[in-house]
């Protein structure tokens, strides 16, 4: 047998595993893999230790393995009618419908807050805004909402240091200035973004939660700062969030 023969057999046996992977999104054990596919537990750790260390698989605290987000953001570049689908768009397309305002729904990765899912403003914002941008946690709606509900620890390793990195002259500047914020936000429910990520432009965000009740996504709604009013998408949002949250966790 070839080279060429043995790296195609390699691939497609590694893209056989992503589609399983995708198939089972609570993730699957090393047995369980090599089972599905026929193949050998050697084969399969290499394989999924290969995706894990290209991100393309990630492993959870009880040693299973599922999709990463760079299977997400090679998977975004598909047209927007085959990504946006599934029961969980629809109280994201309710909103944006009601709201005529951008609607997003970002994930955590790393000190970035991945935009995954959006519906466009009838109104114009940021071009460069949309699916697959990376807003910095500290900036953005989404970002202070999944870090409010984050241990001190996991803040602390995100970011060593006192000073921040400053995204617009409305950014928080100091690790001590953004914990002040999470009580607040933990309270009321919401995280606010006051052009903090890009200048007339302002957001609010709720939680998206999984079966375990954490938070693993964030959803918001977004306008020109001259005319968005935040309180009046407060309720609006919480009850998209919640239907989600009802969704994700197979309540609904």
């Amino acid at each position: 047998m070839s080279n060429t023969s043995r790296t195609s057999s390699t691939v497609a046996t590694a893209l056989r595993v992503l589609r399983l992977l995708a198939d089972h999104p609570d993730g699957l054990g090393i047995s369980e893999v090599a089972r599905a596919l026929d193949i050998g537990k050697s084969t399969a750790h290499l394989l999924l230790a290969t995706l894990l260390e290209q991100e393309f698989a990630e492993r959870t605290p009880d040693s299973r393995y599922r999709l990463g987000l760079t299977a997400f953001e090679v998977g975004s570049a598909v047209p927007d009618a085959a990504r946006f689908g599934g029961d969980l768009i629809t109280p994201m397309r309710a909103l944006a419908d009601l709201s005529g305002e951008a609607v997003s729904l970002a994930v955590l990765r790393n000190r970035d807050a991945i935009m995954i899912q959006r519906f466009e403003t009838k109104h114009v914002l940021r071009a460069e805004i949309g699916v697959g941008t990376r807003m910095p946690l500290i900036s953005c709606a989404s970002g202070k909402f999944l870090l409010a509900h984050m241990s001190d620890e996991q803040v602390d390793s995100l970011y060593p240091a006192e000073a921040l990195p400053r995204v617009t002259v409305h950014s928080v500047r100091t690790k001590t200035g953004l914990r002040a914020m999470f009580p607040e936000i933990r309270r009321r429910g919401y995280a606010l973004n006051d052009e903090e990520y890009a200048e007339g432009i302002t957001g609010i965000a709720n939680g998206v939660a999984d079966a375990s009740g954490q938070y693993v996504a964030a959803l918001s709604v977004a306008g020109p700062t001259s005319r968005f009013r935040a309180e009046h998408w407060i309720e609006p949002l919480a009850e998209a969030a919640q239907k989600m949250t009802e969704l994700l966790s197979g309540r609904r």
